[in-house]
Parts: structure tokens; sequence; C-alpha cells
């Protein structure tokens, strides 16, 4: 009986430890709780531990320190990363550092027979210069009319620079065609002439040419313009004016130069007539405007006849007439 007891009462006793146990862990892990019971104040059912409002700043105490500390304020661009700085661009040329020596490099230190070489570059150029020019013809003789080649010829034959010029000392002949090599001249009037021939670089050559009348060809012939059109038919003009006025009465003035009665050859381009026929022409021409020009006597004035080129193998002839000074 005695035994029973016992063990009953080491029974409860463990149950009260383990419940007090039990109690305490409980309570360790709940949080506090406001108090419930009746009659409690509003400070008594809140929570020990106050909330955080917006005004923080107004209750938290003031600082004692009384040192400033200064703070950089650094604006961060949280939409475009910021970018690394990039030199500007020269507006002006750059210009070489001063520690880097100027330009030394010389045909000797690229190639130590440069010299040689460029003498040998020159020597063969002037081997191959001009050093002789000739022509196939020294004397020619032609009709008005007539046309003749002459060949130029270089020495030495492979020399370089085979140009050359020409130059006529009258104007009984014309060229009409050239190159380096050969020339085409025409005659135009009768007379002489020289045509020279001249190297780029100074050597001469010349050939006297003689131009003749055509006998076959009258005055009557009817020729095409460029043929009858020559420095000798044109003086002949002229001369055969001048003797129509002095026919009339006037008195000749070699002095008188200008424009009063003019014809220009050009306007008879293209067409085939004689000399007879251009000569009639001219000379009722100026019959007609002289008429028209003088008031009173033929004899009270002066006239010069005279014919002049124009270029192109075209003339003017130029009838000038003035009052006679009293």
């Amino acid at each position: 009986m005695k035994r029973h007891s016992f063990v009953i009462l080491l029974t409860a006793l463990l149950c009260a430890v383990c419940a007090a146990s039990c109690s305490n862990s409980s309570e360790s892990s709940t949080p506090p709780q406001p108090s419930t019971r009746p009659g409690a104040t509003l400070s008594e059912a809140q929570p020990t531990t106050q909330p955080v409002t917006k005004n923080a700043a107004a209750t938290k105490p003031a600082k004692t320190n009384n040192k400033k500390k200064t703070k950089t304020k650094t604006t961060v661009t949280a939409t475009q990363p910021a970018t690394p700085r990039q030199n500007p661009v020269a507006t002006t040329s750059p210009t070489a550092p001063k520690n880097i020596p100027g330009n030394t490099i010389n045909g000797s230190n690229i190639n130590p027979n440069i010299g040689n070489i460029a003498d040998r570059v020159t020597d063969d150029i002037n081997s191959k210069q001009v050093s002789g020019i000739s022509l196939s013809e020294t004397d020619i003789e032609l009709a008005v009319g007539d046309t003749a080649e002459i060949s130029v010829t270089y020495t030495p034959s492979d020399a370089m620079y085979k140009i050359c010029s020409t130059n006529l000392s009258g104007s009984s002949v014309e060229i009409t065609a050239k190159t380096n090599s050969k020339i085409t001249i025409k005659g135009k009037s009768a007379g002489t002439c020289v045509l020279t021939v001249t190297s780029q670089n100074g050597h001469k050559a010349t050939c006297s040419i003689t131009v003749k009348r055509n006998e076959t060809i009258t005055d009557d012939s009817k020729i095409p313009h460029t043929d009858l059109c020559t420095a000798e038919n044109v003086n002949r003009w002229a001369a055969d004016i001048t003797a129509e006025c002095q026919n009339l009465g006037m008195k000749q003035n070699a002095s008188l130069k200008g424009v009063g009665i003019a014809f220009d050859t050009a306007e008879n381009a293209g067409k085939t007539q004689s000399y007879n026929e251009v000569k009639a022409s001219y000379v009722q021409n100026v019959k007609a405007q002289l008429e028209s020009l003088i008031e009173g006597e033929y004899k009270d004035y002066v006239f010069n006849c005279y014919a002049e080129s124009k270029g192109g193998g075209e003339y003017y002839i130029n009838v000038v007439i003035s009052k006679e000074a009293e």
C-alpha cells in the first residue's frame, strides 16, 4: 500500500514539472498581448513598441555635435549610362612634334647608285635630242592654185620630241595642212616666199618657193572662189578700181585710210567665177556709190584704194574719198 502511494506521488510530481516547462516555453514564443481587462486605459491597451511616423525627424533627439559636415551632391542618371568624354575635333592641321627630326631621306641613302642612274638617264635623254632637221625640198616652183608636200626629217631618226613650227616670209603661199613630219603648201599668187621650219630645240631648215601665174587660167576662166581669191588677184582688183576713179577725174592720195566703200571678198565664197566677172561687179558698185557721195565735180575730190587681209584667205578692198583741200 505504501509503495503504491509513492508511485502515484512521483507521477504527479513529474506531471507538474512538465506542465511548468511547457508553460514557460509558450510564454517565450508568444508576443505580449495588450491587456483586455475591464477598465484598462488607451495607453495600457497599446503595445509598448511605438511605430515610426513620417515626421521621424521631429522625434529624433537633436545632435550635440556642432561640427558641420559638407556633403557632395551627386546626380546619377538612371535611364542612360554616362559616356566617356571625347576630345574635340581639331580645326587646324596637326604639327609634327618638336622631337621628331626633319626628313633626311634622299637618293643617296635609298640607293647609293642613284647619282649614277640619274646621270645615265640624263645622257640617254641628251643622246635622243634633235641634232638636226632637213626638208625634202629646198627650192620649189608652183603655179597659182597648185599644191606641194614637203617632208620633215629629224636627226637622229629615233630622236625624242619631233616637234616643229613653221613660218612663211610672204603671202604668195599658204599652208593648207601641217604635221610634225609633213607640210602641205599651196600657191596663192605670183611671187616668191621662204618657208622656215624650226625644231623644238632651235634647229632650222628652209625652202624657197616661187609661185608663177597659171598660164592655163585666163581672166575669163571660171574657177572656184578659193582659187580665184588670191593676194595677186585682190591687188589687181584694187588697181582696176583705182584706174576707174582716176578716169572719173579724181586724184589719188595714198595717205588716206579708213572705210568709205568696202568690199569683202568672202561675199563670193562658194561661187565659181572668173576674174573679169568679179572686176566688173566691183567697178560698177564703186561708181554707183561715188555718184551718191560726191557733191559737185569729181575733180574736187581725192581718193585712195587699197586691200588688206582679214585672215582665212579673205580680204577687204577699201575705197576712201575726201574733199580736196583748197
